[in-house]
């Protein structure tokens, strides 16, 4: 599994395993209690914090700063943050994806990161309520601990398609057309996990269509499942470049691949994204 990364890919695997231990660990007893949904202040996003995103995410800043390297942070809570004088690698890092449920004490959120440099490209999203990792680097491909080497599903046809979808009032009536093809569509919480769930072949799809998605929240899983063999694009059929601004908000569709132009064909008009 992981001696298919290069010696880069697994110091940068171990360093994100720390990251998500620490994570978990200052999360684990405010999930699910009334505390862990307060908000402490707005979020370098424009969207609330709440101290169980400030947890987590001071418990990854930490871990950051203990590992002796340099860092430049796009976090979703705080902006941008330099740790250590000179940067060895830029992070596009969520340190909790699924506030909402981790609030409400339903098992499914994550923390996702992105670092980067030169030709270096490394995705990770942990599982922080089962502790299961996804991670990819580029050109080398996606893994699962435990689990093994990630595929994308092999489904051809919509009928047999399941898929994560989100859309946004007032215009829900975008995802009409993929609704009335597809054989189910879930909605769990996550972006990030949702997105491993594609590369691991247990969904067929991921369609966003809010026009909210930031970097911050599908570099990771872009890589993943692109190193899985799946296709990530807006909704216009473009590929997504993701630079270091936080204010970039898309919608996003990652696939399989198999039927993705026919998915886009499928998204309604609405909301000027």
């Amino acid at each position: 599994m992981s001696e298919q990364l290069s010696p880069r890919g697994n110091a940068l695997k171990k360093l994100c395993d720390s990251i998500a231990e620490a994570a978990s660990s200052a999360i684990r007893d405010m999930v699910g209690s009334q505390e862990s949904g307060l908000m402490v202040r707005m979020g370098a996003d424009g969207t609330p914090t709440k101290s169980i995103d400030r947890a987590a995410e001071s418990a990854v800043l930490s871990t950051l700063r203990a590992s002796g390297h340099g860092f430049k942070v796009l976090s979703e809570e705080v902006g941008e943050v330099l740790i250590g004088e000179r940067p060895d690698y830029f992070i596009h890092l969520d340190p909790l994806d699924g506030t909402f449920n981790a609030i409400k004490g339903i098992p499914f959120y994550s923390v996702s990161l992105y670092l980067s440099k030169d030709e270096c490209h490394f995705g990770y999203v942990c599982d922080l309520a089962r502790g299961k990792r996804y991670f990819a680097e580029a050109g080398r491909g996606a893994y699962a601990n435990p689990g093994g080497r990630l595929r994308v599903s092999e489904t051809h046809e919509f009928k047999d398609f399941s898929i994560s979808a989100y859309t946004l009032r007032p215009n829900t009536a975008r995802i009409v057309g993929i609704g009335d093809k597809v054989r189910r569509i879930r909605t769990l919480g996550s972006t990030s996990l949702e997105m491993a769930m594609v590369a691991s072949g247990k969904l067929d799809a991921f369609v966003d269509l809010r026009g909210m998605l930031r970097a911050v929240d599908v570099a990771a899983g872009k890589l993943i499942i692109e190193e899985a063999g799946g296709v990530v694009t807006d909704a216009a059929g473009r590929e997504l470049h993701l630079g270091e601004r936080m204010w970039q908000r898309t919608d996003l569709i990652g696939s399989n691949g198999l039927r993705h132009q026919e998915l886009l064909g499928l998204i309604g008009e609405g909301g000027g994204h």
